[in-house]
């Protein structure tokens, strides 16, 4: 795609190519050229056929091909040829497919060429004769110009030509009474097969009934070898030899005249091609000549010719030919196979037909008919014949370059605007121009109903109100005046639409008003907007996707057009043409929109390129459409075929599990196991769309999901056993058209080491096996089964022995952690830890809690006196006193020394002393005992109650202490209260 602001710089280029002159009168078409990359080894082809399913045959000078959309099969001596010159092909009414090499003829017969016997004498066959047939057995050919006719010898060999013979078709008497008959050049049957006309010496022969008729000059025929015979679909028979063509009309026995050219011009054909005809959809018949092609395209018209200039990549052309699709092919001697794409559907104009340039910009016609077209360096119109592009005499020394914008008053006037802002009116009947202006940079011009000129510029929009009195009137309404506008159009309501870069607005009546569009939708640049008669815009352009909008105040969003539906977003036309559909061009091709399906127009549809220019479109009035691309000018012609009801069909060619071929016709294949790969392949006979195509295939059996592939083939390794379906659809993305599906059903069988007998012997196998096999391991299992209980047993009295020791030695460890080794109460950590949970309880539940530190009086002197044994001995009987008289949820332990802790839980500090003096008068109510001695012993209690201000086990700790150095220094033996307030004098003693 070149955009125009992109063409600065090829300006000079393009102005000394305008000095050139053109001298070719037609339009310019594209090719698809099948040669040796396509497999068709020998370029050098003498003739083609189409057979009944589609396939194309080409005869070459090194073999016969055949080509089905995928590739070409070459036909050789392992197909049943003996000969490599293949020079005649033929088909007769039953499909069968007849080959005439050198010395030969063939008949193809079960996928192989079986050769047919000739007669006595060596057959010769020319370059050029034809094969014939009356009907599938009854077969005509030339040996030497003798016209031969090959037949059945018994009514029973109608496909084994071992038992056909071959004998002159014309007898001796008929001979002599015609001598013309003993030349023969060329032989043709009509359809009906009752009918043969003969190019015989330099007439024209009919045999008809076994009567035969000559055609002389007196017959309109001039006196020249006849070598080709064509009979149209109106029943006219054409007949040409090297110098005339003559036509015989249905009912008239007289030729009538019909040359390529006039008495003035040699209309002899001396080309090294094989003449040939053939008749298009649309009843036009076709020829070659000495440079190409000529089409007679009907009565009382003349030949239409096209060469080289045309794009006719080759002269020598052998055949023409229209397969069942329409599609135009013809071979060459020495270029191989071409297929005209487009043909009859599509023009093209170029700079070989009078473009001073290839980039085209607007493309115009007035009311007077006449086609406009400016390219980047010059305006020049079509001429009335349709044939090549002019130059305005107006125009012709200083060119009209960079024009962008054409559109035409009411007084026949051109009004034109370059991308650089000048304004031109020109009158093309006085070759004038009446008016000259300059505005910003310009880049659409539009005429509303009301035959107001709009400039669409870079700043701001700009009016020509009155033609006759032109005045350049910006509007300054503040909403647009400076604004960058790319286009307009008008709704059927005569609403005005205008697209800035970013803005969408409306016109209705002289109101300007914006229409918000979302954010998401417009990042980048607007370039293109269509007004379609339904009331909702188009607006595409550099933006995301294509906006379809419904406005009704605010802009909906009908829809966002975007891949795979465009095959590109990089959009350069948005129109609609007279039937309502919309064209988008962009850098990929053309897709069209006829209101329910999407279509992709491109190169392959004979396009001069995908690439298209911006802004070049015309939608005419006769409902064709033209295209400007990067090449040229693209007129369609007829835009509704288009969109062709011709189904898309898909077929299998071959399929194979290794080296065994699979039956593609419907039967259900069973083969065996053999660790062996499926090849499949297959093809598509749309020749025209067979660039476009892809294949959708699945392996049912292997496969749950479709898989897409432009190829023709697939391979799959080695399949396990079991039943499977191949599945194959033809998709053709541009026309959004599929195939129905084609299915090969097949089983690989499973080896017989896996086949459900072997599997049943097996199991019976296995199970009597395994039966035999339990019942001694049976026999073994209970007697070891004996000794193993003997031996679970012994252990199990072992390990309760072991868990018994270990449950005691674990209770060991506790008591010896947690326990005083004296006294045997808790030792100092553990009380400790009590003492905080007991704490954090009473704290929760809002209990009470006492701690009564207390102390063995005067424990030194005990010590001393009688010795630290007697000292241990009485620690020990205190603490079983104390621990006798203690509540079963109180606790007690050694705190250190002669000191025990006694926690309290629940002791109200009330009335607590007989609580507590019961359990000091344990201690000293008895005296204690030490080998025959008698011990007197009291003990001193400090005992403190956890109060909402005790924060810690240290704090409550503290108070006890305090409370048992009171007792101590109060003359011990007492129990003595910790209160939070202290008098300086002694607290008062409680016993």
């Amino acid at each position: 795609m070149r955009t125009k602001q992109a063409l600065w710089q090829l300006l000079p280029a393009a102005l000394f190519a305008l000095l050139i002159p053109s001298l070719s009168l037609a339009q310019q078409f594209t090719f698809r050229h099948y040669g040796q990359d396509d497999g068709l080894r020998n370029p050098d082809v003498f003739s083609l056929v189409e057979d009944d399913s589609g396939l194309l045959w080409a005869a070459t000078e090194n073999g016969l091909f055949r080509y089905d959309g995928s590739g070409f099969r070459h036909f050789g001596e392992q197909d049943g040829l003996g000969e490599s010159l293949v020079l005649a092909l033929h088909k007769d009414s039953s499909g069968r497919i007849w080959a005439a090499t050198n010395d030969h003829l063939y008949a193809f017969i079960d996928d192989r060429f079986v050769a047919a016997p000739t007669g006595s004498a060596p057959m010769q066959f020319g370059a050029g004769q034809r094969l014939a047939s009356i009907d599938p057995q009854n077969i005509l050919f030339l040996a030497r110009g003798t016209l031969m006719h090959l037949q059945p010898a018994i009514s029973t060999a109608q496909t084994n030509l071992a038992h056909w013979t071959a004998a002159p078709y014309i007898d001796s008497a008929q001979t002599a009474a015609h001598p013309e008959l003993t030349h023969i050049h060329n032989v043709f049957v009509s359809p009906d097969g009752h009918t043969l006309w003969l190019g015989c010496d330099r007439a024209i022969c009919r045999v008809r009934n076994g009567h035969i008729d000559i055609f002389d000059t007196q017959k309109g025929v001039p006196a020249e070898s006849w070598v080709r015979f064509f009979l149209d679909r109106s029943g006219t028979l054409w007949a040409r030899g090297a110098h005339h063509i003559r036509v015989l009309l249905p009912g008239e026995t007289v030729f009538r005249p019909r040359d390529l050219y006039d008495a003035t011009h040699d209309s002899t054909y001396t080309g090294s091609g094989l003449i040939a005809f053939a008749e298009d959809p649309n009843h036009r018949v076709l020829t070659q000549t000495c440079t190409g092609i000529a089409r007679w395209n009907g009565n009382g018209s003349a030949w239409q010719t096209f060469d080289a200039s045309n794009g006719i990549p080759s002269k020598d052309i052998s055949t023409i030919l229209f397969d069942r699709l329409g599609s135009l092919w013809f071979s060459t001697r020495g270029h191989g196979l071409f297929r005209w794409q487009g043909y009859g559907e599509i023009e093209n104009w170029t700079t070989a037909q009078g473009l001073a340039d290839d980039v085209v910009w607007p493309i115009f016609r007035d009311r007077q008919r006449r086609v406009w077209i400016a390219d980047q360096v010059q305006l020049t119109q079509l001429d009335d014949g349709a044939t090549r592009v002019r130059v305005q005499p107006a125009f012709a020394k200083t060119p009209l370059s960079r024009i962008d914008g054409i559109t035409q008053s009411s007084d026949g006037s051109l009004w034109l605007a370059s991308i650089a802002g000048d304004v031109t009116r020109f009158d093309p009947a006085t070759q004038r121009t009446t008016f000259r202006g300059k505005l910003p940079s310009i880049a659409r011009v539009f005429s509303d109903s009301s035959h107001r000129i709009w400039f669409c510029t870079r700043d701001g929009l700009y009016v020509i109100r009155d033609t006759v009195h032109p005045i350049l009137e910006k509007l300054t309404d503040p909403l647009v005046s400076s604004d960058a506008f790319a286009d307009a159009d008008e709704s059927p309501d005569h609403t005005l639409w205008f697209a800035s870069d970013n803005h969408l607005y409306r016109l209705a009546g002289s109101t300007f008003t914006e229409v918000p569009l979302p954010d998401r939708y417009t990042r980048g640049q607007i370039r293109n907007i269509a007004a379609a008669s339904d009331g909702t815009l188009w607006v595409g352009g550099g933006l995301p996707s294509l906006l379809h909008l419904s406005i009704q105040g605010s802009a909906t969003i009908l829809n966002a057009v975007s891949t795979p539906d465009l095959v590109s977003t990089d959009i350069q036309t948005v129109r609609l043409d007279t039937r309502g559909w919309l064209w988008v061009g962009c850098d990929l091709g053309v897709n069209v929109f006829d209101g329910s399906h999407w279509r992709l127009l491109a190169q392959r549809d004979g396009l001069l390129s995908n690439d298209t220019d911006e802004g070049a479109f015309l939608a005419d009035s006769d409902g064709s459409v033209w295209i400007g691309v990067n090449g040229g000018v693209v007129h369609l012609l007829r835009p509704e075929h288009l969109f062709p009801p011709t189904p898309l069909n898909v077929s299998l060619k071959s399929a194979s599990l290794g080296d065994i071929p699979l039956n593609l016709d419907g039967r259900r294949n069973r083969w065996h196991w053999r660790d062996s790969p499926l090849d499949v392949t297959f093809t598509s006979l749309n020749y025209d769309r067979e660039d476009s195509l892809l294949f959708r295939y699945r392996l049912d059996g292997l496969e749950s999901n479709w898989s897409e592939t432009p190829a023709h083939s697939l391979h799959y390794p080695a399949l396990p056993p079991g039943d499977y379906h191949f599945l194959i659809q033809a998709i053709d993305p541009g026309q959004q058209k599929q195939s129905p599906v084609v299915s090969l059903a097949f089983t690989v069988r499973p080896p017989w080491w896996r086949t459900r007998l072997f599997y049943l012997l097996l199991a019976l196998l296995s199970f009597g096996l395994s039966f035999l096999i339990w019942k001694l391991r049976e026999r073994t299992l209970i007697r070891r089964q004996r000794i193993l209980r003997q031996l679970v047993a012994q252990r199990t009295r072992e390990l309760e022995t072991e868990k018994a020791g270990l449950l005691a030695a674990r209770e060991a460890l506790h008591r010896q952690a947690t326990r005083d080794a004296l006294t045997g109460l808790w030792n100092r950590s553990a009380i400790l830890d009590i003492l905080h949970h007991e704490m954090e309880r009473a704290r929760r539940e809002g209990n009470d809690l006492a701690l009564v530190l207390a102390d063995i009086d005067h424990f030194k002197q005990i010590n001393d006196t009688f010795g630290h044994l007697a000292g241990d001995a009485i620690l020990r009987e205190a603490a079983a006193r104390m621990l006798h008289n203690i509540r079963s949820y109180d606790f007690l332990g050694r705190y250190g020394g002669e000191e025990f802790l006694l926690i309290l839980p629940g002791l109200a500090p009330g009335d607590p002393h007989a609580r507590l003096s019961q359990i000091q008068q344990a201690i000293s109510s008895a005296p204690f005992h030490d080998n025959g001695r008698v011990i007197a012993v009291t003990s001193s209690f400090g005992v403190a109650w956890m109060a909402p201000t005790t924060a810690s086990t240290e704090d409550l700790l503290r108070r006890a202490d305090e409370a048992l150095y009171r007792a101590k220094a109060s003359g011990r033996d007492k129990i003595i209260f910790y209160e939070e307030t202290l008098n300086e004098h002694d607290d008062q003693l409680t016993n």
